[in-house]
């Protein structure tokens, strides 16, 4: 339903002139241009604020922008984890922009049809970039992640909220369902009872019933919030890419398999592993260390 708008927004973004340098440079220079993303290198870490006062809401065009920053952030050999947070207090993404929802609904009661393509619309194939990030992807939430706030975080690795704060899919209230992957991620996440539950009663959840339910990975108060994130994404970076690319791929892939065939995968992705050069040095010392206890 949301695919035309959704797709104008971003070819009105492709538009965007980058130029292409070598090594780290594409990236940097397209953060430049970004206007609803707020971008910042510390070390080997990418710390993205969305910023879209006063309530950080998602739309088209920030959509556009955060896919564009997820292709070069793949290809970026400085970027080893990216973290995401809000860049207005209180508001990680409050929700995705009701108003434009609205108009895509009146359009299609004026005849406006609704693209028939099997190509999914360029939110979920934004969120599935996050998904897909052979890097790990931290969202540090700072206060309302609803909608498809809370849907960006799911597709994040890892999630970290600030006490007072809140997520949670209360699409039912205005009469739609979750529609960028919600109710496909949460289910997986939790269960499908506890996402039941809130779905279908429009419920968000505080701080304490997150962090109890699976929801996000711990709950802190609001200065503690990006201390953990940079600890968490510091540990992370210090860690060898390849095991976190196959790690992430393992368990982002074979959940829904049959048990063999997602050993299979395993297997193949653990002897990719053994053969790097990285994986053999660590190994080495670690043998080495253990003779001179």
């Amino acid at each position: 339903m949301m695919q035309r708008w959704l797709k104008r927004g971003a070819v009105a973004m492709a538009a965007l002139s980058m130029p292409v340098l070598a090594h780290a440079a594409p990236l940097d220079d397209a953060m430049k241009t970004y206007k609803l993303l707020q971008c910042a290198r510390e070390g080997a870490v990418l710390v993205v604020k969305f910023y879209n006062p006063p309530t950080n809401l998602m739309n088209a065009p920030m959509v556009a922008e955060l896919s564009d920053l997820l292709t070069k952030v793949e290809a970026d050999e400085v970027t080893r984890v990216l973290v995401f947070t809000g860049g207005v207090p209180n508001f990680f993404i409050q929700h995705y922009d009701v108003g434009e929802l609205d108009s895509t609904a009146a359009a299609i009661d004026k005849g406006a049809t609704v693209s028939s393509s099997t190509e999914l619309h360029a939110t979920h194939q934004a969120y599935l970039q996050i998904e897909e990030l052979s890097k790990p992807v931290i969202a540090a939430i700072n206060g309302q992640a609803h909608g498809g706030g809370f849907e960006l975080a799911l597709a994040c690795d890892f999630r970290i909220l600030t006490n007072p704060g809140s997520v949670g899919l209360p699409e039912a209230n205005v009469g739609i369902i979750p529609g960028a992957g919600g109710t496909v991620r949460l289910p997986r996440l939790i269960g499908a009872a506890r996402a039941k539950e809130l779905m279908m009663q429009g419920i968000v959840a505080d701080a304490e019933t997150a962090e109890r339910y699976g929801m996000v990975m711990k709950a802190v108060p609001p200065d503690q919030l990006m201390p953990e994130a940079m600890k968490l994404a510091a540990r992370l970076a210090s860690l060898p890419p390849l095991s976190m690319k196959n790690i992430k791929k393992v368990v982002n892939t074979t959940p829904t398999l049959p048990i063999r065939d997602a050993l299979r995968i395993e297997e193949d992705l653990f002897w990719e592993n053994m053969g790097s050069d990285e994986a053999k040095a660590r190994m080495r010392a670690y043998v080495e260390s253990t003779k001179k206890k």
